[in-house]
């Protein structure tokens, strides 16, 4: 790898038997890279682009001219301090394929990889374009830009720096994440067609490397540096029902009562903007909404949690007092001459927390508590990019790069998060603290809801975000618009938010903006169905889409489409504790398991649920059938247990109330009842069902608690491991009930197994420990 500046004075890494000599020269404009290993599987670089800047100051370990010893690699920053080894020569034996230059110019640090022919690109948070963005060139820069949904926009409210390299070849994989939080522009071969090359205007650069070499590995790896999403409330996983807007307590109350009285499975009623007085947050509107804790008691009685919308934007109002609070302990962003920053959103003009900083996080946390005591469950964040309805940036020469409607540049933030050298630490620029602005108000939120209700689990929905928010906030993709394109891009959009290492995502189910209709809404249902988030959500100014808005057929089918979510809810509630462990997506890319078979790197309108379901939704207008790609292995129908075989592609039936749904082959699956509500008191079985072939064998270890409560990480959780083996014309089923931290309501497992053209069943019950039971 080369490390260049503009003077062209060039070093570079080479081998010495088993050492790597990483050689680093402070040139005359003072720059340096430092390196560190993070255990076996991270190589960090910390480029530095002039040193007599840099809140840091180094040590060289050897005292040398800048040269860092193979044997002993430390940054002089806290106490870190990494010895290598063979096995990390080995690591960057296998990275140093793709590392090509690393350039310091006067004024950005440049990361040159090299791309092999067939190598994939895969990740970067939001964004339209293919799951695969090679041959893409976009700014990472977080921004609320109408028809942002349309192909062709380059910026989206979230952006993730991080990336998975992946070669269908080989298999193999790597990833980079860029640990900056401003601009960064992405170029993946589209100047040089073998050469990726990402910009920053930055002084300091912290670029981590990922050594994989499984796509799997890689976000394992990723999510165990930024942390990995808390075990949500298990109500969170449930149907959610929005508009903009439910405007007033009767109308909330209404389609809570049709949702129940329809039989359509819901957890949740959303309020947006209009249930504030004049979009002033922490408030209710006195008429129509005159009695807050009586709606929400009502709802709660029906099941039903109640969320509700807030921005960042604090009116400017003298009466407010939220306002005045924040202006008389200087909680709000200002320009570096003490001028306060004003900018227009939905109260007019308005100030902005700077959430940079420890203070103004709790200050802005403790006033959820008006919320929750009215009976709010969960807080949704909007307009976080944060977003503004006038124009500041487009008339900044200076910035032509920065644009869209959002915060001044020079607007200073007084905490510099990972820059910090004190308790808050020094100033930071909004050119380089931007992307942040989304994630520290999820944290704020996070934080402040788990303070205020320390033993409940919060739920935070997100607009915006970068690297890390996954620790705080699920996310959703933002405004689209009902039409069929939507549903293709909604899956490549969870997908690669999804492999970007935040698991918990959605998109609004019939599109927000535009009307919907019977059909459209219907397969934009099915999609949903299996989304990690699920929720329908559209504006005022649109048709009514709630699951009934179309009459029949449409509304059977969206029924069933829900429900069959409902009974899934054991196997998705143990695919979101798996990610609270490895990070793991819940809606996966074929590619993420599948990694040496091309055809499955290049579908994008289909997805898997773990690693044993595989669904693929209609996107077109009239269709009955499409064609399914399926893998290597067997694979059944999920609705008929018709049996297909992989590494084939199918014209697949799909009716209006279907949609091709496939199980794995020697895979289990566990469901429950259909339920109206996720924590519903029911004593029917949970059903374990094996698809098996002859002589296969199947294994699951299904993970539940209590839902709601943080118990769970004292040990209060239960796992129940399954196994199924054929032989001959028998099955044996063993059923082990690991850890007895919480008891179920139910008495007994069903058991269902299908094996060829033949159906077994039988049953055990709870709380026996270890039992093997025979079918045949």
């Amino acid at each position: 790898m080369n490390i260049s500046t503009q003077n062209n004075q060039v070093h570079y890494l080479k081998r010495s038997g088993y050492e790597y000599l990483w050689k680093v020269t402070v040139d005359q404009s003072d720059s340096l890279i430092a390196g560190s290993f993070l255990g076996h599987e991270i190589l960090r670089l910390r480029c530095i682009r002039d040193v007599s800047t840099s809140e840091d100051r180094y040590q060289l370990a050897d005292g040398g001219e800048g040269t860092l010893p193979y044997h002993s690699w430390m940054v002089a920053h806290g106490d870190e301090q990494w010895s290598t080894t063979l096995s990390e020569a080995e690591m960057l034996k296998r990275l140093e394929p793709y590392l090509q230059t690393i350039l310091f110019t006067p004024t950005q640090i440049q990361l040159h990889l090299s791309l092999e022919e067939q190598a994939r690109i895969y990740g970067f948070g939001e964004r339209t374009g293919g799951l695969n963005k090679r041959g893409e060139a976009f700014p990472i820069w977080n921004i609320d830009f109408p028809g942002h949904h349309d192909e062709g926009v380059t910026s989206m409210y979230t952006s993730i720096p991080f990336f998975t390299l992946h070669h269908v070849a080989t298999g193999q994989a790597s990833g980079v994440f860029i640990d900056y939080t401003g601009q960064i522009n992405a170029d993946l071969g589209v100047s040089e067609p073998g050469i990726a090359t990402l910009t920053a205007e930055a002084n300091e650069l912290p670029i981590y490397f990922f050594t994989g070499p499984t796509p799997a590995d890689v976000l394992r790896q990723y999510t165990e540096l930024t942390g990995r999403m808390p075990l949500p409330a298990r109500w969170t996983l449930g149907y959610h029902q929005c508009r903009w807007s439910y405007a007033s307590a009767e109308l909330a109350s209404s389609i809570a009562d049709q949702l129940r009285e329809r039989k359509h499975p819901a957890d949740a009623i959303w309020l947006d903007i209009d249930y504030m007085d004049g979009y002033r947050n922490f408030t209710w509107h006195p008429e129509r909404f005159p009695d807050p804790v009586a709606l929400t008691k009502k709802l709660h009685e029906q099941h039903f949690h109640v969320v509700t919308i807030l921005d960042p934007g604090t009116k400017v109002d003298e009466e407010y007092s939220i306002y005045r609070e924040g202006l008389a302990n200087d909680y709000f962003c200002r320009y570096p001459n003490g001028e306060l920053f004003v900018g227009s959103v939905w109260p007019g003009n308005s100030a902005f927390p700077d959430f940079s900083q420890a203070a103004v996080r709790a200050w802005w946390g403790k006033n959820y508590k008006a919320l929750l005591d009215a009976g709010v469950d969960a807080i949704w964040n909007d307009m976080d990019e944060p977003a503004l309805t006038n124009s500041l940036l487009n008339t900044d020469e200076d910035e032509p790069s920065l644009w869209g409607k959002t915060m001044d540049a020079s607007v200073v933030h007084q905490a510099g998060g990972a820059h910090a050298t004190g308790p808050d630490g020094p100033t930071v620029s909004h050119r380089d603290f931007h992307n942040a602005y989304g994630m520290e108000l999820a944290r704020t939120t996070y934080e402040g809801l788990r303070s205020l209700r320390p033993d409940s689990r919060p739920f935070v929905l997100t607009r915006s975000g970068t690297g890390g928010m996954q620790r705080y906030a699920a996310l959703w993709t933002g405004d689209n618009t009902s039409k069929w394109s939507h549903i293709r891009l909604a899956v490549r959009m969870c997908l690669s938010i999804g492999v970007s290492g935040q698991a918990f995502v959605g998109s609004d189910i019939g599109g927000f903006h535009d009307d919907s209709n019977g059909e459209l809404l219907t397969r934009f249902s099915q999609l949903g169905a299996l989304m990690p988030f699920s929720r329908n959500h559209s504006s005022k100014e649109t048709v009514s889409q709630e699951p009934w808005a179309f009459g029949e057929p449409y509304e059977s089918a969206i029924r069933k489409a829900i429900e069959t979510r409902y009974q899934l809810l054991p196997h998705l509630y143990t695919l979101f504790q798996q990610a609270t462990i490895d990070g793991s997506p819940i809606m996966r890319p074929l590619y993420y398991h599948y990694p040496q078979d091309e055809q499955a790197a290049n579908v994008e309108t289909q997805f898997l649920i773990g690693e044993t379901l595989l669904s693929a939704p209609i996107s077109e207008a009239g269709a009955t059938s499409r064609e399914v790609y399926l893998p290597e292995g067997e694979w059944f129908d999920y609705w008929d247990g018709t049996p297909y075989s992989g590494l084939a592609t199918h014209e697949v039936p799909a009716p209006l109330e279907r949609w091709p749904f496939f199980v794995r082959a020697n895979s289990i699956i566990p469901t429950g009842p259909v339920l109206q509500y996720t924590d519903q008191p029911h004593q029917e079985p949970l059903t374990f069902t094996c698809y098996l072939t002859k002589d296969g064998l199947a294994s699951y270890t299904l993970y539940e608690d209590d839902g709601q409560t943080q118990a769970y990480r004292q040990g209060a959780f239960a796992t129940t491991t399954l196994s199924c083996q054929t032989t001959g014309e028998t099955v044996t089923v063993q059923l082990e009930e690991q850890h007895k931290g919480y008891k179920p309501s139910y008495a007994f497992y069903t058991i269902i197994v299908h094996i060829g053209d033949r159906t077994l069943q039988g049953q055990i019950q709870t709380g026996q420990g270890a039992t093997t039971i025979k079918l045949s």
